[in-house]
């Protein structure tokens, strides 16, 4: 959030990326579980 701030997003930006981060983060935990439970 600091660095989209520093590069001057607005607050709409903002939140609008750091969702889409956080929702690709949990695609990847998804995908670790189910690696882990694939062994």
């Amino acid at each position: 959030n600091a660095v989209f701030i520093n590069e001057g997003l607005s607050q709409r930006e903002r939140l609008i990326k750091l969702n889409q981060i956080a929702i690709q983060q949990m695609r990847v935990l998804q995908e670790v579980e189910g690696r882990k439970m694939l062994k």
